[in-house]
């Protein structure tokens, strides 16, 4: 009876303990999400979320998964949260976050001794363009990467880094490839590359990026509540000055 007493006593705890787990999905986005933190950090995005969470009564438990089967996750509720940039249509599935966690400005890499010039988006149509699949862009980018693929001009793939090789090869796969500006910087940094590629002054977007909420999240109850002690934690961070520390150590101001 003292046993079972015990364990009545101690179950509620138990309980409310297996509600503070969050499941995050885990990318290799650099510098935003590393998934070898040992040799290259957390990266920054997941070091501010991780600051963040036991702040708020949670912990994070990261689920390594590919960039194009998130949204899948989260539409079934098999992720709690995830970072993206707003698009209207992912409301169906997803509540954002008021505060921006970080913005990226989304470009062109060529390699290095490349002539192509881009002045304006559809200055990429004549180029076979690298594809990282998964990677959102913007609505333009996206038909005219459609278009491509149609007729065969469009070379995807699953990993930065393969797709680094596949632009410097000798006989390249493509000519040119969208991603966050800061992205490949990082890469080309990381692989000893930067003397091989160059990052075009033409600016895609700047996206702003945020902490979402699966509306099917398991561990989630009230995902508003949720994101509002997010949000007040992100501006603590920011005022604090944490934020900028972090933004430092892995090179972005």
């Amino acid at each position: 009876m003292k046993l079972i007493t015990l364990f009545l006593c101690y179950f509620p705890f138990f309980m409310v303990n297996a509600t503070q787990k969050i499941i995050i999905n885990d990318i290799h986005w650099p510098p935003y999400f590393m998934i070898n933190a040992v040799e290259e950090g957390s990266g920054l995005a997941k070091d501010i979320i991780t600051l963040c969470l036991p702040r708020i009564g949670h912990k994070a438990t990261f689920n390594e998964l590919p960039i194009k089967r998130t949204h899948h996750f989260m539409k079934m509720g098999e992720i709690d949260i995830t970072v993206y940039s707003y698009k209207e249509k992912r409301e169906e599935i997803l509540y954002y976050g008021k505060e921006v966690l970080f913005n990226s400005e989304y470009g062109f890499m060529v390699r290095k001794n490349s002539e192509i010039k881009i002045d304006k988006l559809t200055d990429v149509k004549p180029y076979v363009i690298g594809h990282l699949a998964g990677l959102s862009y913007t609505p333009e980018l996206e038909q005219i990467i459609k278009d491509k693929d149609r007729i065969g001009e469009v070379v995807t793939g699953y990993s930065l880094k393969a797709m680094f090789s596949q632009l410097l090869a000798k006989t390249p796969r493509f000519e040119i490839m969208a991603d966050s500006k800061k992205t490949f910087y990082w890469q080309a940094k990381k692989l000893g590359v930067t003397d091989k590629i160059k990052v075009l002054d033409y600016s895609i977007k700047n996206k702003a990026y945020y902490i979402t909420v699966s509306k099917r999240s398991k561990n989630i109850k009230n995902p508003k509540e949720f994101l509002t002690k997010m949000d007040a934690c992100l501006r603590e961070v920011k005022r604090s000055g944490e934020f900028k520390t972090i933004l430092a150590r892995y090179g972005v101001y």
